[in-house]
C-alpha cells in the first residue's frame, strides 16, 4: 500500500523598496536614532567606501587600457614582423637577380677577353707574315 504525502508550499512575497540617490546619501548619514548627527567614524568609513570605489574605477579604467595598449602592441609587432619579413625576401629575391646577371656579365667578360687575346695572337701572327712576305 502507497501512501502519499502531500507536501505544503508557502509562497513569500518580498516588497522592494527604491530609493533615489538622495535618499540613499540621506540615509547613509542618518543614524540609527534620528535626532542625532552621524558620528565622524562613519563619517570617515563612508568617505573611504567612495574613495575606494573611486581608485577602484580608475584602476579598472587602467587595467583596461593597458590591455588596450597589449593589444596594439601584439598587431603592432605582428604588422612589423610581416613588413620584415617581406623586405627581407624581396631583398633576397633582387641580390639573388643582380648575383646571377652579374655572374653573366663576369662570364661574358671572361669570354671577351679570351676572343680578345685570342685575336691579338692572331693579329701578331698575321703582322709577322707580313713582315716575312715584305722581306723576301
Amino acid at each position: 500500500m502507497s501512501t502519499r504525502s502531500k507536501k505544503s508550499t508557502t509562497t513569500t512575497v518580498r516588497k522592494e523598496t527604491t530609493t533615489t540617490p538622495s535618499q540613499q546619501s540621506s540615509s547613509m548619514f542618518a543614524s540609527p536614532s534620528r535626532g542625532r548627527p552621524p558620528s565622524p567614524t562613519v563619517i570617515s568609513r563612508i568617505q573611504e567606501k567612495k574613495e575606494l570605489a573611486s581608485l577602484n574605477d580608475r584602476l579598472a579604467a587602467y587595467i583596461d587600457r593597458v590591455r588596450q595598449l597589449e593589444g596594439e602592441n601584439t598587431y603592432l609587432s605582428k604588422q612589423i614582423q610581416t613588413y620584415d619579413e617581406t623586405i627581407r625576401r624581396e631583398t633576397t629575391n633582387i641580390k639573388s637577380l643582380y648575383e646571377k646577371e652579374l655572374a653573366d656579365a663576369r662570364a661574358l667578360l671572361d669570354e671577351t677577353a679570351k676572343q680578345r687575346a685570342k685575336l691579338q695572337l692572331e693579329a701578331a701572327k698575321y703582322k709577322e707574315d707580313l713582315d716575312d712576305v715584305k722581306d723576301k
